[in-house]
């Protein structure tokens, strides 16, 4: 099962980076909970998106709102067994200056009938290893 993780997360980050955002929620539980690290509207507080309306918020917060794209590129995917932990990079371009940035995240999710139930980002690598209680 957790290869199947493995390619699942693999689908998501392809329907993200190609704006399919069927394909995206497809690979999410009805009930997913993402805690992003980096805050689409700094509002104060924590935002956690929850389930499918929260995942559409999600796109429609990152893909309209200060970023005019954010793509993802996965560099390494550890089967966790019950969890799957994503090392790779994100590339954004500000929607109103065209500045470019390249930002290293990480990701560790939990998964549900084979579909992500729950993901915490995280701002380094560091930061996602501890978290899944690995080193670098």
């Amino acid at each position: 099962m957790s290869q199947e993780n493995v390619e699942t997360v693999r689908r998501a980050a392809e329907a993200w980076n190609t704006d399919d955002l069927d394909a995206f929620l497809a690979a999410l539980d009805p009930e997913v909970e993402w805690h992003p690290s980096i805050e689409p509207a700094l509002e104060g507080g924590e935002t956690i998106y929850r389930g499918h309306d929260g995942a559409r918020k999600a796109w429609d917060d990152y893909r309209g709102g200060a970023w005019e794209r954010l793509t993802v590129r996965i560099q390494e995917i550890r089967d966790l067994g019950e969890s799957v932990l994503v090392l790779g990079h994100i590339d954004l371009t500000a929607q109103t200056t065209g500045i470019r940035f390249h930002e290293e995240v990480g990701q560790l999710g939990t998964f549900r009938h084979g579909k992500i139930a729950t993901v915490q980002d995280y701002l380094s690598h560091r930061e996602a290893l501890e978290a899944a209680g690995l080193s670098e």
